[in-house]
């Protein structure tokens, strides 16, 4: 059982706002209001020599180590797709006509998975970028398309506060939820179990399969932005609007620690988690900072 959680590393370079970062081993790679995307080696916090300069700013990007394409969704709806090899723009998919809020990538299905501002989610084949499905859902802005262990199913997270979960072979809708009243912005799956997160800043626990609630709890004081599994799923972590990171005992959703910016965590807003392994993660703020963290025990 992890005790709490220390900031071993402090890393900055950005000049904008840091809005989405995911671990592709050994990098990591972030996005930001400066245009931006970037990649650094979280060991050392040094900025490697990628970096793509983008017309606008990006809010995700997804990683699809097979094919090592790095898909990067801007705010006019455009999705960048970056041979990181070859470190050159291949294409540029311009199904979106608004701004791409969440992207996703399932290693066992060969899919990315994105979903835009008006609730248009779309699928695609990772390795030639084929347009698989659009589907139009009308739920608001899409904040998250979290995916199964095993990629059959995916999680929609909807302004609306809906979760909608589609299978992955033909994208049919098999459940639909409302879980928070003012939206849902994330969602971590743990075989039935279903974890999500809203603007009401509380985390609840449900049975997705049965589409019943188990717990909730209120966790932050205002928006809770992401979530993330550590320690063998033992420890959630999240991070919110309110400006902290929390640490979590995850069976009853009990706190373990709260970090502020006393106490080496950020300065305002923190956007989003990265894990690196079951002992560290990232987190990322607007207060342009990039911010490693590992578990004491």
């Amino acid at each position: 059982m992890a005790k709490g959680l220390e900031n071993i590393l402090s890393i900055s370079g950005h000049n904008g706002a840091i809005y989405d970062i995911i671990f592709c081993e050994p990098f990591i790679y972030t996005t930001s209001a400066d245009q931006y995307v970037v990649q650094w080696n979280p060991e050392t916090g040094e900025q490697t020599n990628f970096a793509v300069k983008l017309e606008r700013p990006a809010y995700n990007i997804a990683y699809s180590p097979e094919s090592k394409l790095l898909a990067v969704g801007t705010n006019n709806g455009g999705i960048h797709v970056i041979d990181t090899e070859k470190r050159e723009e291949i294409r540029l998919m311009s199904q979106h006509k608004s701004s791409v809020f969440a992207l996703s990538h399932s290693f066992t299905k060969h899919h990315f998975y994105s979903g835009d501002n008006d609730g248009v989610f779309c699928a695609w084949n990772s390795e030639n970028f084929d347009l698989l499905i659009t589907l139009p859902f009308n739920c608001g802005k899409i904040r998250e398309i979290s995916t199964s262990e095993n990629g059959d199913f995916i999680a929609i997270c909807g302004q609306d506060g809906f979760i909608r979960i589609l299978e992955t072979s033909f994208f049919n809708v098999i459940h639909e939820f409302k879980t928070h009243k003012d939206g849902v912005n994330c969602a971590l799956f743990d075989g039935d179990m279903l974890y999500t997160a809203g603007k009401d800043a509380y985390i609840k626990n449900w049975n997705w399969k049965d589409e019943q609630l188990i717990l909730s709890v209120p966790a932050h004081n205002f928006s809770i932005y992401d979530l993330e599994f550590i320690n063998n799923k033992q420890n959630l972590i999240s991070v919110s609007f309110d400006k902290t990171i929390k640490l979590w005992k995850t069976e009853d959703i009990s706190i373990v620690e709260r970090i502020e910016f006393k106490n080496r965590g950020h300065r305002h807003t923190v956007n989003r988690i990265a894990k690196i392994s079951e002992e560290k993660f990232v987190t990322v703020s607007d207060d342009r900072k990039i911010k490693v963290w590992k578990t004491k025990f």
